[in-house]
């Protein structure tokens, strides 16, 4: 059973955190959603028609992708190396099986509040160890770079099914930590959970009455303004998230325009 709060400002965010964590024992991931309806699914399976896509389109657009960055540039992982292939994926904005997770609970609050969406959003709660376990992948979290994720990564390259999902362990999903030399997955603490189920997880976790490892932390769309200005103060912007010149110049334009010193 998932276990929902509801929170209307800073205290009570903070407070239901540390009850998590303290229930929990464990550094927790925490995922930030603008739309507190919005199941627990990776990009690859959001289109809103599903059903006209091309059979096998996931496979077509890495397989594309892999050829024109190929192209581009020759400092590419190997053509065997699915983690990193998926991961370099996955940082440029192509849909994949990949869902990032952060190891912070600030930076999931950003996210959850950054799209300025007209309804509650929600910050998911998630104990990576328990998750792996009851998928029978064993009790701890890989990097994704691991012989053993290599089965729940391959689906997305090469897969004969009508599904694209029987490669590897089917309707399965496991927590792994990112794995590579990038300063955005760095200061944004980021992890990833891998489906290779068409199952949105919080769905496919509601299934195991015995699941006490996921939370949803509800955030009321009236308390979004304070908390949004809250991180402001604390630091958390998109140049902290973003750590480029390009947010750092969107970040100076929104300061001054709205009046800031």
């Amino acid at each position: 059973m998932i276990q929902e709060y509801c929170i209307q400002g800073w205290s009570s965010y903070i407070d239901v955190v540390t009850e998590i964590t303290e229930k929990e024992q464990y550094r927790m991931w925490y995922r930030g959603q603008a739309d507190c309806s919005w199941g627990l699914v990776p990009s690859i399976q959001r289109a809103k028609d599903r059903d006209k896509l091309t059979l096998h389109h996931e496979q077509y657009r890495t397989t594309n992708f892999m050829i024109s960055v190929t192209r581009l540039n020759h400092s590419v992982p190997r053509q065997d190396d699915y983690a990193g292939w998926l991961s370099l994926m996955q940082h440029y904005g192509l849909h994949t099986r990949l869902l990032d997770w952060t190891e912070s609970p600030l930076v999931a609050l950003y996210f959850a509040l950054a799209n300025n969406c007209d309804s509650d959003a929600a910050v998911w709660v998630l104990n990576p160890v328990k998750m792996n376990k009851a998928m029978e992948y064993g009790e701890y979290v890989p990097p994704i770079s691991y012989k053993t994720v290599e089965g729940y990564l391959v689906g997305a390259f090469k897969d004969e099914s009508p599904s694209g999902y029987e490669q590897g362990p089917k309707d399965k999903i496991i927590a792994c930590h990112g794995a590579g030399n990038d300063i955005r997955m760095y200061v944004q603490q980021s992890d990833f959970t891998v489906h290779n189920s068409e199952i949105p997880l919080d769905v496919l976790l509601c299934e195991d009455k015995k699941c006490d490892y996921l939370y949803k932390i509800r955030i009321l769309k009236q308390a979004k303004a304070t908390l949004l200005k809250g991180l402001d103060i604390l630091g958390f912007g998109a140049s902290t998230i973003f750590p480029d010149a390009e947010h750092i110049a969107l970040e100076q334009n929104a300061h001054f325009e709205n009046g800031a010193l």
